[in-house]
């Protein structure tokens, strides 16, 4: 199942930022988009039609040329179990960091 989100920009030249999902892309329906993203050296236009598939975790700015330019943006779901993977690694950190401290503590002990 695919996920599919229709979105008009409001002001040219006014970016809007998020960082891409698993299996996001951006699909240009009206006006040119342009696209900057975290790490490439160049920017990319999107003429009405055009798709971009974006990297999951890059940080992505999209602004339209013109007023009331429209994309789509397109998500298809992880896997189940790459989603499960994350969960458990996301969980396992989670406890690495409650259970840090600053340089001259020890980590908290719990006697049951």
């Amino acid at each position: 199942m695919r996920e599919l989100r229709t979105f008009e920009l409001d002001e040219p030249g006014h970016p809007v930022n998020w960082r891409a999902r698993h299996g996001q892309s951006v699909t240009a329906l009206e006006g040119t988009l342009w696209l900057t993203l975290e790490g490439h050296l160049a920017d990319i236009w999107l003429r009405p039609g055009e798709v971009y598939a974006l990297t999951e975790g890059e940080r992505v700015w999209l602004s339209g040329e013109a007023p009331a330019a429209r994309f789509l943006l397109t998500e298809t779901p992880a896997p189940w179990s790459l989603r499960r993977a994350v969960f458990i690694v996301r969980q396992l950190k989670r406890r690495w960091d409650a259970c840090k401290t600053d340089a001259f503590g020890d980590c908290p002990q719990i006697h049951a």
